[in-house]
């Protein structure tokens, strides 16, 4: 479903990642990492938001031959979303409806799900952090997509929001829609079966549990 080769990733003469292979079918899929290990890196990479060198291909199509096709079908929420501050939620919302030609009922029936109805005619930069991430995850979740990645997705929400976000997700997999996660906290394996977690050492992807060879 998606298969990355030969990646290679540097800022300046920092490497960040180096690998030959990583492939992954359809499925729930936890990244895990510290910070600075390339996690967040790695995301940006497969939804097309940052240059390297390798290939990246999702059900076939190639991110560099077809990048506009390939992104349709990724929603990605950012660890840490930065928005225009002086733009409202809703502004945000509907800017994310149109791109993403999603269904305005959806994104209104999201925005009660996650209890952020409320404040959608506020500006962005009147939110705190929880109701910023909820925001990101609506955003997210608007578009019919193939491949969910969510950076940090449990951080800075209430435990209520983390339990709803849990059933989004079951729910979407449900329907044949694969996830990739990182988090610092533990996902609940009560809450979520994940299908594997992996792990990023020596800028290398490591099944957890897996020998590390070089």
């Amino acid at each position: 479903m998606l298969s990355l080769t030969n990646i290679h990733k540097k800022y300046g003469s920092h490497e960040v990642l180096n690998f030959m292979e990583w492939k992954i079918d359809r499925g729930i899929y936890w990244l895990k990492g510290g910070n600075g290990s390339g996690k967040s890196t790695l995301f940006r990479i497969i939804s097309g938001q940052t240059p390297f060198k390798g290939e990246v291909q999702l059900d076939g199509i190639n991110l560099r031959k077809e990048p506009i096709n390939f992104r349709s079908k990724i929603s990605f929420a950012e660890a840490e979303p930065q928005y225009p501050l002086f733009i409202k939620g809703k502004e945000l919302l509907d800017f994310y409806v149109d791109t993403r030609k999603a269904e305005r009922k959806q994104a209104e029936a999201l925005a009660d799900y996650f209890e952020m109805t409320p404040f959608m005619h506020n500006t962005i930069g009147s939110y705190s952090s929880g109701m910023l991430k909820k925001l990101s995850l609506i955003c997210a979740f608007i578009s019919d997509s193939d491949l969910y990645i969510l950076d940090e997705p449990l951080i800075t929400i209430d435990s209520a929001s983390t339990e709803k976000l849990y059933i989004l997700i079951k729910e979407k997999a449900s329907e044949g829609k694969s996830f990739l996660l990182s988090s610092h906290q533990e996902v609940s394996s009560d809450k979520l079966n994940v299908d594997q977690v992996f792990q990023i050492i020596d800028k290398q992807i490591i099944p957890i549990h897996a020998k590390v060879t070089r």
